[in-house]
């Protein structure tokens, strides 16, 4: 008891309470500070400027493409990818499926790894199975969450599957992890985005090196495989990848997206996105509708869950309300190229953020539009 005591005395001597705290009264500094209700805050969303959209372009639709493509890749600061070098780590048959682990070399300082799912018997035709915020792993079937383990899915339907682990997830959360002091991570361990604003500080962007990834895991695969063409899906920040990375491709031939699309001055401000989705300065050229118009004529399918929409509590809400006029934006352009109808929109009744494949595979198929 004496020590209890004691304690309590020490306590009170290091940490003495403030007299008018314990009244529960505030101090004459507690009522001189600034506060809420004395400021303007309703600070809203800028209306874009999107100097090189579509609808501001007075141009012909083929100039308005290699421009915007270009500014786009200047934004993004994407450049084509070299040869890169591909091993095979190990390979496992599970459920009829061979599933392969690949590394890809970077450069003397990174390497980024990719899974291959081959099915038994003849090929569909292959996939680019693009992961959002989480795991790849769950992509290609580990454990249940939002991606409902669509890229082993296709698999099991007879798709060739490339799922690329992207920077800043899963093994690449953080790429300076065998340093003893620097982290080039993205928000698992230190919540801090230094692996985008590393980038941004030298004039990249997170997006830009995974799409110059994307394009490298494409060219691996056509050296690998007799392929005519593949297919890309994704959702959240995959479903961004999936439509901005076949701008810079020739071989993807269809583009399931599932939760973007909708205008980027709403995804921060509104939805809370997290930063890689973010590109500095896009707002003043481009929007998503213009960057997804690039793909013309290729048919692309938008795919949202009814319920994924802004709340507080829904950081994903990717089905806001932009993307009615970002979809008439994106119809728009593509009928220039006169392939309006190659625009497709799903809305799946009582889901939220996730994927749908029964209608990815349906749209891969050809049986929906």
């Amino acid at each position: 008891m004496k020590k209890v005591i004691g304690l309590f005395i020490l306590t009170m001597l290091l940490f003495p309470v403030n007299s008018s705290f314990a009244e529960n009264e505030p101090s004459e500094l507690e009522k001189f500070l600034i506060k809420k209700h004395e400021l303007t805050l309703r600070l809203k969303v800028k209306n874009p400027e999107r100097k090189m959209s579509f609808r501001n372009y007075s141009g012909c639709f083929a100039e308005w493409k290699e421009e915007a493509m270009e500014k786009f890749a200047e934004l993004i600061a994407y450049s084509p990818p070299g040869t890169r070098n591909v091993s095979e780590l190990r390979a496992v048959k599970i459920d009829g499926i061979t599933y392969h682990a690949f590394i890809m070399q970077v450069s003397a300082d990174l390497s980024i790894p990719a899974y291959l799912l081959e099915p038994e018997g003849e090929i569909k035709g292959a996939v680019m199975a693009i992961q959002g915020h989480g795991s790849v792993e769950n992509v290609i079937g580990l454990d249940e969450d939002y991606h409902h383990k669509f890229g082993y899915e296709l698999a099991k339907e007879g798709y060739l599957v490339l799922a690329p682990m992207l920077r800043g997830f899963s093994a690449l959360s953080d790429l300076s992890g065998q340093t003893e002091i620097d982290r080039l991570d993205y928000w698992v361990t230190y919540s801090q985005f230094t692996l985008v604003t590393h980038l941004n500080l030298y004039g990249e962007t997170l997006i830009g090196k995974t799409i110059e990834d994307l394009i490298a895991w494409e060219n691996w695969l056509f050296d690998q495989y007799r392929l005519e063409d593949i297919a890309v899906a994704g959702i959240s920040y995959g479903g961004d990848l999936a439509l901005y990375y076949p701008v810079f491709s020739k071989r993807v031939s269809k583009i399931f997206s599932s939760g973007s699309l909708g205008s980027f001055s709403l995804i921060f401000s509104r939805c809370y996105n997290a930063p890689a989705h973010g590109v500095p300065g896009i707002l003043k050229w481009l929007d998503r509708s213009d960057i997804a118009g690039l793909n013309a004529p290729r048919p692309i399918m938008l795919h949202y869950g009814e319920l994924d929409t802004p709340s507080e509590t829904n950081y994903s809400a990717s089905y806001n309300e932009s993307v009615g006029e970002s979809v008439s934006e994106l119809r728009e352009i593509y009928s220039q190229d006169q392939a309006e109808d190659k625009i497709s929109l799903h809305v799946t009744p009582d889901t939220h953020h996730e994927m749908d494949v029964e209608v990815l595979k349906a749209f891969l198929a050809n049986t929906i539009q």
